[in-house]
């Protein structure tokens, strides 16, 4: 059975922690748990653990192995598990905590099994002041839309009840949120590419680094 605990502004900084040190415990003993982000609801586990990862995918119904994405609380942690370029570190430093997620390459020395070898990893810090605490306190973490894959993203913790039920320890719910993307930059090759175009506008983008060229026509948000 799952727990539901309320993060609202409206909710007293004890409940807040309280239900904060709740979800770190589920994640550390390898459950699963919702957290709100800057844009929507997130499911997240630990990176290193391949039975949660395992779980995660089939709670998302996500039949490939596609390369789940990762978040951390700071561009510091990120740099543990990332290899950002001085491009890719000036749009971090830019844009995080925010709406951006960078492609770039993991570190060699890592051993998790996070699907996707060989392709680009997916990186993130959300702007989100409960995400944040959570992901300071777990490290780099598996997080990605609490939505069964292929769908739409989730903005309140209702529709993330709907979608994976049972399979989820721990609820926080924040209230409605955005139910916007993160914007997608590939920092891979030689040159910064936007793929998907999300809350940050290409304008916003290239007011802080004009040479990321707009690829984003082509891919839906």
């Amino acid at each position: 059975m799952f727990e539901t605990l309320k993060v609202t502004p409206d909710t007293s900084q004890i409940e807040i922690d309280s239900a904060i040190s709740k979800a770190v415990a589920a994640i550390q003993a390898g459950k699963l748990v919702v957290i709100p982000t800057d844009t929507s609801y997130a499911v997240m586990c630990d990176a290193f653990n391949a039975e949660a990862i395992a779980q995660l995918r089939i709670a998302k119904k996500q039949t490939s192995d596609v390369a789940l994405p990762i978040s951390a609380g700071s561009i510091e942690t990120i740099k543990g598990v990332a290899n950002l370029s001085t491009l890719a570190n000036d749009l971090a430093s830019a844009f995080w905590p925010g709406a951006l997620t960078l492609l770039t390459t993991a570190q060699d020395s890592l051993a998790w099994n996070i699907g996707g070898s060989g392709t680009a990893l997916a990186v993130r810090v959300p702007h989100n002041d409960v995400a944040i605490t959570v992901l300071n306190q777990i490290g780099p973490s598996v997080m990605t839309g609490a939505q069964i894959a292929g769908k739409s993203p989730v903005n309140t913790v209702d529709q993330a009840i709907s979608a994976l039920g049972e399979s989820i320890a721990i609820f926080l719910d924040a209230g409605e949120l955005s139910n916007q993307v993160s914007s997608v930059i590939d920092t891979t090759g030689q040159h910064l590419r936007l793929i998907r175009a999300g809350s940050l506008t290409l304008q916003e983008i290239r007011e802080v680094m004009p040479i990321v060229i707009d690829a984003s026509a082509s891919k839906s948000s």
